[in-house]
This record gives C-alpha cells, sequence and structure tokens, in this order.
C-alpha cells in the first residue's frame, strides 16, 4: 500500500477581519487572534457549554473480545489467549492486557452492545465519526463529522475550536471534516510523519511556536505605539480600539503561555510525565489532547491505526495494541480527573466496528460490526457501570441493544445540541442522502444511564 502524507489546510470561515493591528500570527482559522478573543467576549456565556470532547478512534475495528468484553467460558476458537481481570470496579473485568485500565475502570462506562450493520471500513467509518451512514462508498464526508457539528454549533467562537491528530497510516481517517458546514467547522490537522511515534503541530503553529518573548515583546510595543497614534487621532473616544488592545494582549499573552499554542509544544511537559503517556501516536496524542483541553480546544479525535488484525491478532494486541492503549488511555483519564478536568470533558473510546468473534485460519479476526465495545469517561457520565451486554459468543447484543446513533444524541445532548436541528445543503455539495436540508441526526435517542445526573430527558 502506498501511504499518502497529508498536511495542514487552511480554513477561513469568512468573518471580515477588523481594521486594526493583528498579534503577528494567523491562526489556521484564518483571523486574528484579537478578532477571536472579540467573538468569544460577544458571545452569550449561558448559550455554550463548555464540556470538551476526546475521541480516541481506533482505525480498522478493536476487538471487543480481547479488549472489554471478554468470554473465559466460550469455546477456545472464540475466546482466545487473554483472560480476564478484576478492576477497581466489582464485576467489571477488562482483560488481562489493560491492568492500569481496570483502575481507573471507576471512571468508565463501557457499552457492550453496540451493533450496526456496516462492515465495510469507509462506510463503517464515516457512520461512526458522522452518526449517518452514507448512500454508497465515499473517501470524504457526505455528512459532517461529529466534531465538525460540535465546531458548528458552540465553538466557532473560539481559536482553535476542532483538532484531529491523525495517524498517516490510517486510511480511513478520511471522515473528519466540516461537509457543507462552514469551513471553520473543519480541523486542524496534527500527525506524526510516517513511521515516527511522536506527533508534531501543523507548520503554520509551528512557525509560530517559533515567535519567542523578545519578539512578542516588540510586536506589543509596536501595536501600543499604533494604538496611542489612532487614539490621539480620535481624541481618545474609541472604545472599540481599546477593547482590541485588551483582546490582542490577550493574544500575545496566548503566544507565549504554556497553553494556548503552546498547547502543541510537548517540549515543555516534564519527561516523566511524557513517559507515563507513552512514546507512541496515541500516547502522545492523549498528552497532546489533555493539553489542547487546557487551552480551550472543545473537541479533539486521536485516530490510531493497526486494529485491522485479519491475521495474527493476539500478537498484535500482546505486543503493541494492548500496551499502548493501557498506558495512554489510562495516563489520559488519570490526569484529567488529577487536574479537575475529566467532570468537563467527554473521552470516548471506539472504532469503525468490532471484530470476528470466531478467530479465523490465520489466526486473526475479521471485521464484524453486528456488536462492539464503545467506552466513555467523564463529562458527568457515571463511571464504574457496565450498559448492555452481548450473548454467550460475543456475536450480537443480548441485553439493551445500542445504536451508534444513540451514543452520540447521548453527547449532544450534554453539549446542549439539538440533534434535530437541520442544515441547509449547498446545491453545490453532492449530496445524496435526505434531499437539500439534513438535520444533525437521522436517528437515535439519549441513553439515560449515560446522562450526567443534573440532566433529564426532556
Amino acid at each position: 500500500m502506498t501511504h499518502r502524507r497529508f498536511t495542514c489546510a487552511h480554513y477561513c470561515d469568512g468573518i471580515r477581519r477588523r481594521d486594526f493591528l493583528a498579534a503577528g500570527a494567523l491562526t489556521t482559522l484564518g483571523l486574528s487572534l484579537p478578532d477571536l478573543w472579540a467573538l468569544e467576549a460577544q458571545a452569550a456565556p449561558a448559550a455554550r457549554q463548555e464540556r470538551a470532547v476526546i475521541m480516541l478512534f481506533m482505525g480498522g475495528g478493536a476487538s471487543h473480545l480481547d479488549t472489554f468484553d471478554l468470554k473465559p467460558e466460550a469455546p477456545s476458537e472464540y475466546r482466545g489467549q487473554f483472560r480476564p481481570i478484576e478492576t477497581r470496579v466489582s464485576g467489571m473485568q477488562f482483560c488481562d492486557g489493560l491492568p492500569l485500565l481496570a483502575q481507573q475502570a471507576h471512571h468508565l462506562a463501557v457499552v457492550r452492545s453496540v451493533h450496526h450493520p456496516q462492515d465495510e471500513h469507509q462506510q463503517a467509518a464515516h457512520f461512526m465519526l458522522t452518526g449517518w451512514m452514507p448512500s454508497t462508498v465515499v473517501f470524504g464526508n457526505e455528512h459532517p463529522s461529529i466534531g465538525s457539528v460540535v465546531a458548528q454549533e458552540t465553538a466557532l467562537h473560539v481559536p482553535a475550536p476542532y483538532v484531529v491528530i491523525k495517524d498517516p497510516a490510517v486510511f480511513v481517517n478520511r471522515h473528519h471534516g466540516a461537509a457543507f458546514l462552514n469551513s471553520a467547522a473543519n480541523p486542524i490537522l496534527v500527525q506524526a510523519p510516517f513511521g515516527a511515534r511522536d506527533v508534531v503541530p501543523p507548520p503554520e503553529l509551528s512557525r509560530a511556536l517559533d515567535m519567542n518573548d523578545a519578539r512578542v515583546r516588540r510586536r506589543r510595543a509596536l501595536a501600543e505605539g499604533l494604538d496611542a497614534r489612532l487614539l490621539r487621532r480620535t481624541g481618545g473616544a474609541d472604545p472599540g480600539l481599546s477593547a482590541a488592545g485588551i483582546y490582542r494582549d490577550k493574544a500575545l499573552d496566548l503566544l507565549t503561555s504554556a497553553n494556548g499554542l503552546g498547547a502543541f509544544d510537548l517540549t515543555r511537559e516534564p519527561e516523566k510525565v511524557r513517559e507515563r503517556y507513552g512514546y507512541t501516536l496515541l500516547g502522545q496524542g492523549c498528552l497532546m489532547a489533555r493539553r489542547l483541553v487546557e487551552a480551550g480546544v472543545r473537541f479533539i479525535t486521536i485516530s490510531r491505526g493497526g486494529w485491522d488484525t485479519h491475521a495474527h491478532n493476539f500478537e498484535a494486541m500482546d505486543e503493541e495494541l494492548l500496551p499502548d492503549l493501557d498506558r495512554s488511555f489510562s495516563a489520559l483519564v488519570g490526569d484529567l480527573s488529577q487536574r479537575g478536568l475529566l467532570d468537563s470533558t467527554v473521552v470516548i473510546w471506539n472504532g469503525e466496528f468490532g471484530r470476528t468473534p470466531q478467530i479465523n485460519k490465520d489466526a486473526g479476526r475479521d471485521h464484524w460490526p453486528h456488536v462492539m465495545t464503545m467506552v466513555l469517561a467523564g463529562g458527568g457520565i457515571p463511571g464504574g457501570q457496565i450498559v448492555g451486554a452481548s450473548d454467550d459468543r460475543a456475536e450480537y447484543p443480548r441485553e439493551r441493544p445500542v445504536r451508534p446513533e444513540d451514543i452520540w444524541a447521548t453527547l449532544y445532548r450534554m453539549l446542549g445540541i439539538d440533534p434535530n436541528r437541520e442544515y441547509a445543503v449547498p446545491e453545490s455539495f453532492e449530496f445524496r442522502s435526505v434531499g437539500r436540508r439534513a438535520p444533525i441526526l437521522g436517528s437515535g435517542a439519549p441513553l439515560p444511564e449515560l446522562l450526567p445526573r443534573n440532566l433529564k430527558l426532556v
């Protein structure tokens, strides 16, 4: 397979720039940081939900039997080599390859009865990343991604509402975009060079990070001098100009703080913290996601490939996939909890489907959408619980069948987004599913078990 090297794209939401000096660096949304601070200040706080979302997307489809839904009593050709271990929650068992995550079980809600009908990578990935099954096999977005909807509905006023940390080896990585929504709802793309285990910020942000404090001070002095000249010309009666100075100062502070653009700079983290997350794309991606949440980003997706284990499933799981997942996922949840961020941050673990319960002739597992597991934590979701159950061989739901749309309807409810809201689809957009208008979700209902206790179904 030839792997394509992706590059970060610029997007602009079309809002007109004000005629005053910018901070000296533009965000990838195409606005000056002072403009964006001004927009945030003008937004009505009561209309915004402050929860952030981190999605851990396991490209290729993770085996539910070898992670969170083991079947130790099933025949050997189903159960495989892994064994269940007890977790911090009585009665909740995980794979013995996830000992660190087992200690975070009290934060986790494990949904073992998720199912959908699509066993092809592209269609299933589009479904799991947008909430919509496309009408045909697509290599882009027929519908907006969930991250783009969250950006559009809650966060276009912030400098970087949506970030995707991508594994360039994952070919189902093409469904993170905004489709027919405002282009500002597209994600900023961050990825590792192919074959590398670290993650790097986009080139545009790298250049901003290279601007040292001395340059920032010079730009601040230049801007303040220009402000003074303009105020003298207007007789000091321009409140808009004074406000612009406040926003500019905040933006300049952002450029040199540990948050903001510095959130992309993982070298600012202590070595022991980086080691705790693990020096892998998923590990360092989770660490970057935590830093991005602290900087105000509302939706972060980390896409980690390698889960399409048609052959040598147990070797791959034992040597690479499970240790990576255990270390990074547990570090993320534990770190968010310790820093007081877990209650305001939803973490979601999923892939495009599960894997076949019966092991194939190559010691692998094939595509299996008929039942899969999703794991959620944070955001007020009651942890330490299992929702639904698969049957004795993990082939189909046995209790409380859940569709992916139900999970996304739950998430939207938590974020204050109406999933029935309709978007107009431009005539120029090739769109086949539901005519020229499309709701955010076509189906699905929030799951009461997952809603924070202070939220009620209406």
